[in-house]
């Protein structure tokens, strides 16, 4: 029997030959040199405001650019005059507001002895403003300073010397104490009708108070508040009428006081009828 070798079928599909692209020599430069132009806007947009920011950063760095051409000195000044002020000031002003240094011209202000406090505004992009706290004086303190209404020591004295306001002696080491007391007096004695001229305090920490129609009030060393309550609520009720024919009232009492009348007066020829 005859055998017959029958070739399979070969189910592999011949490969086409490829075709061959040619790519012209153009076409090949602008491959090469393509740019992605994406990256490079995003890096612009950052970098541009960095420039922007750095540039006038360096352009206010400059004294002579946008140079403070304003400046306002406000505050309800009594005692100070503005021109005092003005030089110390000007010495500050001569740059621009992003470089004036505020901290040393507050500093400067304040050393002024009339002066409780000093702030600076900025009004862009030329003006300074200035806020002057001036210190509020309620009495002479001894010859050469006088006390503030916030109980501080004024190292200084008013140029025309006012007779509304009362004289305070104190030995230095009770100062501020004295300060406290002298404030306290003065608000418990608001209403009463004589003005006080002087506050004394000796070395024992003794108050001694003397009034414009020469009446004086020995206080004492010891509960010095609430003796004098006590002599107001006297006055409102018996020494009323009487207070311009009183010399001297003595409070150093536990439950009481005495009063020394005037010279030549007695209380048969105060009080008769």
């Amino acid at each position: 029997m005859k055998t017959v070798n029958k070739k399979r079928p070969n189910n592999r599909r011949a490969k086409r030959p490829q075709a061959t692209v040619r790519v012209s020599k153009s076409d090949s430069i602008k491959r090469n040199f393509s740019i992605s132009w994406r990256p490079l806007m995003w890096t612009a947009l950052l970098v541009a405001p960095i420039a922007g920011i750095t540039g006038g950063y360096l352009w206010i760095q400059n004294p002579e650019n946008l140079t403070i051409k304003s400046v306002e000195v406000t505050g309800d000044l009594s005692v100070l005059n503005k021109k005092q002020l003005q030089p110390i000031i000007e010495s500050y002003a001569k740059t621009n507001l992003y470089l004036l240094d505020v901290e040393g011209l507050e500093k400067k202000i304040e050393s002024n002895p009339w002066v409780h406090s000093a702030s600076m505004t900025h009004v862009w992009p030329d003006k300074l403003t200035v806020r002057i706290y001036e210190q509020q004086p309620v009495a002479y303190w001894g010859d050469k300073a006088m006390l503030a209404e916030n109980g501080e020591i004024i190292k200084a004295v008013l140029a025309n010397k006012s007779n509304d306001l009362p004289l305070l002696y104190s030995p230095e080491n009770k100062g501020r104490n004295m300060a406290t007391g002298f404030l306290k007096i003065r608000q418990m004695m608001k209403g009463f009708p004589v003005k006080l001229v002087e506050f004394k305090e000796d070395a024992r920490g003794s108050w001694k108070i003397k009034l414009e129609n020469g009446m004086t009030l020995k206080v004492g060393r010891e509960h010095q508040e609430k003796r004098l309550k006590r002599f107001m609520v006297a006055y409102q009720e018996s020494l009323k009428d009487v207070v311009d024919k009183i010399s001297v009232v003595d409070l150093r009492y536990t439950n009481g006081l005495a009063v020394k009348w005037k010279k030549g007066l007695t209380p048969s020829s105060i009080f008769k009828g």
